[in-house]
């Protein structure tokens, strides 16, 4: 009896494999370098200054995108024109005075102090500590009139990309409540307050719907509680004034397109690619980088490459088309502050409980062009399916090189993850942050000239073979069990 199951086996096994070469081949022979690198070149050149969200040749690059979607075949999105999801990212200018004073102490602005929403104010009021201001804090609270202190994030556990996108629903619970102004206070240690005060002292993006309705927010560096001892158990009054801010308006685009899956039923999910296309323009100064003046950031790694990916991913499923819809979305704005996906997962042109599963595509550099990093590797189900796709192109899947980072949740695909969709990101390979990786991570130098195209062909080809067999597995894909985004899974699809 064992013979014939052992023989059933092997045939199984023979025709798996065979199949599996037979994706490769498919996929080398229209995605071949020529057509496959083309973009990459492109989106990295020179002429397009680095592709800032701000600047105008950003919507070169955004046209670029949309019309090798439309030679491709693909179909425009519901709701968007010309392949774009048109919308208005409103940056703030940080104000240039301002100051907390309580009992005496006084908070000085760009400081110790940061401001999150770009809105003046002055006011004096008794403020009150509500620790993070979750539903069960508030509850029972007058807050009518007041200043509210509360921690950032929903607990102490809270990661402080989970707290920074956490503010805006946190600011309007308080402000339904009658509060005048929130400061929230930064205890983090993964994110240096210097460096979020460089983030948030210059030009920066607020992720509000009407920006008439912004309520003052303050972030206060108070890592030593400082500031909750000040306060103790009664209402101190609290003065707050910040002045000289001001918002304005820049035109953006998201780029997406689709294709309908082959499945009667499988067809009415979709399997979403996503990368962004921006980068950080041009330097203030020209320096000398590798023997040349150069004050471009190219950014062919990040993330002209993943750019690159998801339009020769999009070129290959309009030939051939999986067993799911595949959604394919350019961002922009990430470099920003993840403001393009932000604004797709709040403003989704597909309903998101159709979209099963994110393949997301951001890097930084490279220092081993044998592995894929994969953030997020272990958290979902779709590990074998990615880890079989690699090993394809010989090359090895590998999880997050640095857990401490929490990369994971400072990209684009954490805003569909919050939402529940499985969302891990398809990275080049990084055995650790070293100098080789800090050489060209958001540096001058990051260029197609020096980058390893073999291995760029190699992982290209690996992330479209991923998604066709994600997109053809029967099986929905699931965050693992216990994993954080769980709960939101099972809220969005059951």
């Amino acid at each position: 009896m064992k013979k014939p199951i052992a023989l059933s086996l092997s045939i199984f096994l023979f025709l798996a494999s065979r199949a599996q070469v037979d994706q490769v081949k498919e996929i080398n022979q229209v995605n071949t370098p020529s057509k496959g690198l083309a973009a990459l070149r492109f989106l990295a050149s020179d002429e397009l200054m680095g592709r800032a969200t701000a600047r105008p040749e950003i919507h070169v690059a955004a046209r670029y995108i949309a019309e090798s979607f439309r030679s491709s075949g693909l179909k425009e999105v519901p709701g968007t024109i010309d392949y774009f999801q048109n919308f208005d990212i409103r940056m703030a200018w940080p104000s240039n005075v301002g100051s907390l004073v309580v009992k005496g102490k006084n908070y000085e602005l760009n400081k110790q102090l940061l401001e999150m929403s770009g809105k003046d104010v002055s006011i004096t009021a008794p403020i009150v500590y509500v620790h993070h201001a979750t539903e069960k804090d508030l509850s029972g609270l007058d807050l009518k009139g007041k200043i509210v202190l509360s921690d950032m994030g929903s607990s102490d556990n809270s990661t402080f990309m989970e707290g920074f996108f956490q503010g805006q629903a946190k600011r309007k619970a308080v402000q339904d409540k009658g509060a005048l102004a929130i400061v929230e206070r930064f205890n983090q240690k993964e994110v240096p307050w210097d460096d979020l005060r460089t983030y948030l002292n210059t030009e920066h993006p607020i992720l509000e719907e009407e920006s008439e309705n912004l309520f003052p927010a303050i972030l206060v560096n108070d890592q030593e509680d400082n500031l909750v001892s000040l306060i103790g158990t009664a209402e101190e009054n609290a003065t707050l004034n910040i002045s000289g801010s001001r918002i304005t308006q820049v035109p953006a685009k998201n780029v997406m397109a689709w294709i309908e899956g082959t499945d009667a039923a499988l067809k009415k999910q979709f399997v979403v690619l996503t990368a962004h296309y921006d980068h950080l323009g041009v330097a203030k100064k020209p320096q000398m980088e590798e023997g040349k003046m150069d004050s471009i950031y190219n950014g062919a790694r990040d993330n002209a490459i993943g750019t690159t990916a998801v339009l020769d991913a999009a070129r290959f499923f309009a030939e051939h088309p999986p067993r799911r819809s595949m959604l394919f979305i350019a961002y922009t704005g990430e470099e920003i502050g993840e403001v393009g996906s932000w604004y797709f997962s709040n403003h989704p042109l597909i309903p998101l409980k159709q979209i099963v599963f994110n393949l997301n595509i951001d890097n930084a550099s490279y220092n081993d062009t044998t592995i894929i990093s994969v953030i997020g590797l272990g958290r979902t189900s779709a590990d074998a399916d990615i880890q079989k796709a690699c090993r394809s192109y010989g090359l090895k899947a590998m999880p997050d090189p640095a857990p401490e980072q929490n990369l994971f949740d400072r990209s684009d695909n954490v805003n569909l993850a919050v939402k529940g969709i499985p969302a891990p990101c398809f990275s080049l390979g990084i055995k650790k942050f070293d100098d080789e990786i800090n050489k060209r991570y958001h540096q001058l130098s990051d260029e197609v000239g020096n980058f390893n195209l073999r291995y760029a062909m190699k992982y290209i080809n690996s992330f479209i073979l991923a998604s066709k067999l994600i997109a053809d597995n029967p099986v929905q894909p699931t965050w693992v069990k216990g994993d954080k985004y769980e709960a939101a899974w099972k809220k969005l699809y059951q």
